[in-house]
């Protein structure tokens, strides 16, 4: 079974499918696309920086569609996957995320306020979100932290 790595934009109280409490099903999602590589220039052996580059796209579109940027990462059975709409920003779709497959999720400190990059991406696509400058001030002003979703499990 192949497994391919994606990055799913979700609201804080969608967190809890960490713990299988809730479930991520037909799911927009992010992954490395080759019109991703394409679009943004990367040669076949940068995929680390190819992925490093869909978690940010995903972060971007989490803050248009939830109002923060939160990602959860996931490795899923590449049959989940489906094409999706924009497929220059890894744009894909996950039929379902098993709590077993998600790895880790992103999301920027508690200290950081992103009212107003929310507030500008609202409602956007990616490419016009990230052209706002309340977005880029906080892309380059703040980068997302990683968490374990094993610590997330053991909150309870």
């Amino acid at each position: 079974m192949e497994r391919q790595l994606i990055f799913v934009p979700v609201a804080r109280a969608e967190l809890d499918a960490i713990q299988g409490e809730s479930r991520l099903r037909d799911r927009p999602a992010h992954r490395v696309t080759p019109e991703l590589l394409e679009e943004l220039g990367f040669e076949p052996d940068q995929q680390e920086d190819a992925e490093y580059a869909t978690l940010v796209l995903a972060s971007v579109a989490a803050l248009a569609a939830h109002g923060e940027r939160l990602v959860l990462v996931a490795e899923v059975d590449a049959a989940l996957i489906s094409e999706g709409e924009d497929p220059a920003n890894g744009g894909c779709v996950v039929s379902r995320v098993p709590p077993a497959a998600m790895t880790c999720w992103f999301g920027d400190a508690d200290d950081v306020d992103v009212t107003s990059a929310a507030a500008a991406a609202k409602g956007l696509g990616i490419d016009i979100a990230w052209e706002m400058d309340e977005v880029q001030q906080l892309l380059h002003g703040h980068d997302l932290l990683w968490n374990d979703v094993e610590e997330f499990r053991r909150q309870d």
